[in-house]
């Protein structure tokens, strides 16, 4: 069981008698300003942030302490992990809803952003799975969150996570792990590049090291996280993106091929030890440009739209066909749902019109 800290925005209600003195002994701080409080956490997980008010204050002070209100939105004591849970059963139901995790298990998608880590999630919700969608940007996160919570009826969670921080993926996966068994693990992470090559010798050892960690460092350390779970019941999958720099070393593009070059060694590594246990090991190669999806909305078309114009999704690429992010979903799960007797271990996906590497 974790401590995270719980950001108060002050109270909307007075509090009574000698209540003012214990707030300021708990927060430092008077009712009415902005301050933290540090709460432990089990599998009960809040999903909004608004002001508190004084009945909440209460319930932090006894043994519900552990059970935070729905009021409140969790960040790590490090700020290193965050938590947050949208689906249909409304604030008041999170003991049920948790408790009542989908038979099939937890689906937990690391590096979900507009493109290809919300399409894979929304198929796993899709599915019937509940969801747990990781990245490092939590606003964004929590928007897709909901978005598919609504849309599947599913029940999804939102963590923040960053891929090149040991001790964020520890904590987040301390989350991850309270909803219950985790069969699917999709690793998606990776360190946006330009699509300029850089000269070698321009790169920096922090720049180098960061693409190294994100790219497999990461994935390996997530692994370790839900890999004995899975051994233990004999069964899941653990899919890893991959793409053209996986297979070939490319003139500028050092820092991107030798993290996909580790994260397909780490795949084979997994597949050879682990298949035998019931693991589904497999990696995606997608050698391609993402786009967005076909039916997506205009507004999740202009946030594509925006992040490629900043970079955040590969920037400007010219004139390519594009690949639609929820066809490759559909590729993510027919992997999962394979028969034992005729496992995939790598796949490439590319578009119809393309030039093979």
């Amino acid at each position: 069981m974790a401590t995270y800290k719980i950001p108060l925005h002050g109270l909307k209600l007075p509090l009574k008698g000698n209540e003012e003195d214990e707030w300021q002994e708990l927060s430092g701080q008077k009712s009415g300003e902005w301050c933290t409080c540090d709460v432990p956490i089990g599998p009960m997980i809040p999903n909004k942030l608004q002001e508190a008010d004084a009945n909440d204050f209460r319930q932090l002070k006894g043994a519900a302490a552990s059970i935070p209100h729905s009021h409140f939105q969790l960040t790590s004591l490090h700020s290193t992990a965050f938590l947050s849970s949208f689906g249909f059963f409304g604030p008041h139901k999170m003991r049920s809803m948790v408790s009542s995790t989908s038979a099939k298990g937890i689906a937990a998608i690391v590096g979900v952003g507009p493109k290809l880590g919300r399409s894979i999630a929304r198929k796993f919700a899709h599915e019937g799975y509940t969801v747990a969608i990781l990245a490092r940007d939590l606003g964004r996160l929590s928007r897709f969150a909901d978005e598919i919570a609504r849309e599947e009826k599913a029940q999804v969670f939102a963590i923040r996570i960053d891929c090149s921080d040991p001790r964020s993926v520890r904590e987040a996966f301390e989350g991850v792990l309270s909803l219950g068994f985790v069969e699917v693990l999709v690793y998606n992470a990776y360190q946006s590049v330009s699509w300029h090559p850089t000269n070698f010798t321009d790169i920096k050892i922090d720049s180098f090291e960061k693409s190294l960690a994100v790219s497999s460092i990461g994935a390996f350390l997530c692994v370790q996280k839900v890999l004995p779970g899975m051994v233990e019941r004999g069964k899941g999958t653990i899919l890893f993106t991959g793409c053209s720099a996986s297979l070939n070393g490319i003139a500028g593009f050092s820092e991107l091929c030798c993290g996909k070059f580790a994260l397909r060694a780490l795949s084979q590594c997994l597949a050879r030890e682990f298949q035998p246990l019931g693991v589904h090991v497999a990696h995606v190669i997608i050698d391609g440009v993402i786009g967005s999806p076909r039916g997506a909305s205009a507004s999740q078309r202009e946030l594509v739209g925006e992040l490629q114009q900043s970079g955040g999704v590969g920037g400007e690429v010219g004139a390519v066909m594009m690949m639609d992010p929820d066809a490759l979903a559909q590729t993510y799960w027919h992997l999962h749902v394979q028969d034992r007797t005729a496992w995939t271990q790598e796949i490439d996906l590319r578009p119809s019109i393309t030039t093979f590497y």
